[in-house]
């Protein structure tokens, strides 16, 4: 049994290591992810245009009356949702798990959201990454709508 235990206690320490160091792609694709957040706050087109793919799609999925509603837009659409001077959207990583293989990766980030400083939602979002020569950038987009 202590053999057990140590072993459990050695395996979590060795993942708790290993979640700490990030490599430098890892890096860079939370940096995008936390760019994409910062232009949300800021109404950036510029800053949101250099995180993603042009061509890039965003789902939404949420749920009302245990019925699944789902909802797409491309990136160029979502950008023109961006600029409304009578709300700040504030979208903040609560944590973050990356994996990637060659040139795509994913992130997946749960996050809450306020609107104007007042809490809205939270959920969890997935990025999907192409590395281009321009370095990461956002292929897709999908997040849940969560009320707790």
């Amino acid at each position: 049994m202590k053999k057990i235990f140590l072993l459990i206690l050695l395996l979590t320490s060795i993942n708790s290591f290993a979640q700490k160091t990030q490599n430098p792609e890892e890096k860079e694709i939370l940096l995008k992810v936390q760019q994409f957040f910062d232009a949300l706050e800021k109404q950036d087109t510029v800053l949101f245009k250099s995180t993603l793919l042009t061509n890039g799609q965003v789902w939404a999925i949420s749920e009302k009356e245990n019925a699944a509603k789902y909802s797409m837009r491309q990136f160029s659409d979502f950008m023109k949702t961006l600029i409304n001077p009578a709300r700040v959207i504030q979208e903040r990583m609560l944590s973050s798990e990356v994996k990637i293989h060659d040139r795509i990766a994913m992130a997946w980030v749960p996050y809450s959201l306020d609107i104007s400083g007042k809490f809205s939602h939270c959920g969890v979002d997935l990025f999907t990454f192409l590395k281009t020569d321009e370095g990461w950038k956002i292929a897709t987009a999908a997040y849940t709508i969560e009320q707790d």
